[in-house]
């Protein structure tokens, strides 16, 4: 039975629905629109995986072949990276979860090269970070120029150079910015729950399939707007096919708790339409007991502007005003940063440049 939850699926053109098929296993045949829609939502090395060898004979399949085994020899080299980087943490006692792209793809992929990742999303308490911090920059990351905003943007992004490209660092300490998404799931009850992830190192865990699933569904909406990405879909088609009875009903009573039935009711109802996922269906029906749930909101997609109300309407006044401080006023040194030419005498010039430049930006959907 679809999903009602999914009306916009209707929106994917047909070239998108036939690699749907494709990759839930129905056996649509390779196409030039095909492959130009896998790439667009990046699950070109998965339907490269899928190839016959009568379409890798053809030039789109041997270009996605091609792309394939590029993958798999950048991705050994960003597993060693990662591997140091997480052991260098733990010998400086940072308890540090892997989320996200990284964690999915070394323990529901078949593959790790076939989860395209632009960044490693690491997960630490908040007293850690300085810690943490000291770690990153001994080993050769630097932070990017970005606003120090606590309570907008729980996170800080770090960048390493390195002959195969730049590596980037997400350390976050909630698992979403959007206060409504942010403590969903905390550090310390996805720790207790953490599996390990062996081919990162001992020094390597990542959430639970429940927990993980429930960070994919909350993070497409609190994220990216309810898009339809279909990389994120199947990160959920993955997750729910891995999930056990006692999986699916934990995963439900955490979603209740949080009051995120309804966004991950949304990305598992999508994943059931697109993919015909086993086992959906039973967690859509056990997903349906919340009403007026904030989080629900965010469904259908929002503004910026949107997620600052949603923001301010968490926050006593006094922090009210310090949120919009950190959206209005970055600190000197972050405008230094992003305008190195501007004499410091013109730097309140700079702020009321960068204040009316953003402002249309606020006020559209970004998917």
């Amino acid at each position: 039975m679809p999903s009602e939850a999914t009306e916009s699926d209707m929106s994917l053109a047909e070239s998108e629905l036939q690699l749907c098929r494709r990759l839930a296993g129905v056996g649509a045949e390779l196409t030039p629109a095909m492959a130009a829609a896998a790439r667009r939502h990046r699950v070109h090395r998965l339907l490269a995986a899928s190839l016959r060898s009568d379409e890798r004979a053809t030039a789109e399949g041997a270009r996605l072949a091609r792309d394939l085994t590029v993958a798999a020899a950048l991705d050994g080299w960003r597993v060693e990276e990662t591997r140091r980087l997480l052991a260098d943490l733990r010998a400086a006692r940072v308890d540090v979860l892997v989320l996200k792209g990284t964690a999915l793809a070394h323990t529901v992929y078949a593959d790790p090269h076939l989860r395209p990742r632009l960044d490693v999303d690491l997960l630490i308490r908040r007293e850690a970070l300085e810690a943490a911090e000291r770690v990153l920059t001994a080993g050769g990351w630097t932070r990017a120029a970005e606003r120090d905003a606590e309570l907008s943007e729980p996170q800080r992004h770090y960048v390493k150079p390195s002959s195969g490209g730049p590596l980037h660092v997400d350390l976050h300490w909630k698992i979403a910015n959007p206060r409504l998404f942010a403590d969903a799931l905390s550090f310390d009850e996805l720790w207790d729950r953490a599996q390990p992830i062996a081919a990162l190192g001992a020094a390597a865990r990542g959430p639970s399939n429940a927990d993980a699933l429930l960070v994919a569904c909350v993070h497409r909406v609190a994220h990216h707007a309810d898009a339809l990405e279909l990389l994120w879909l199947w990160d959920v088609h993955l997750l729910v096919e891995r999930l056990t009875a006692d999986d699916r009903r934990e995963f439900a009573a955490r979603a209740s708790r949080a009051r995120m039935c309804a966004v991950c009711r949304r990305g598992v109802g999508l994943a059931q339409d697109l993919f015909k996922t086993r086992g959906a269906e039973e967690m859509i029906d056990a997903l349906r007991g919340e009403v007026d749930e904030p989080s629900a909101s965010f469904l259908g997609g929002v503004r910026p502007i949107d997620v600052v109300a949603a923001d301010l309407a968490t926050l006593p006044w006094r922090a009210k005003a310090r949120l919009a401080g950190e959206h209005l006023f970055p600190s000197r040194a972050y405008m230094r940063a992003r305008y190195p030419r501007w004499p410091g005498v013109l730097l309140p010039l700079a702020y009321v440049g960068r204040i009316v430049k953003g402002a249309p930006k606020w006020f559209m959907v970004s998917r």
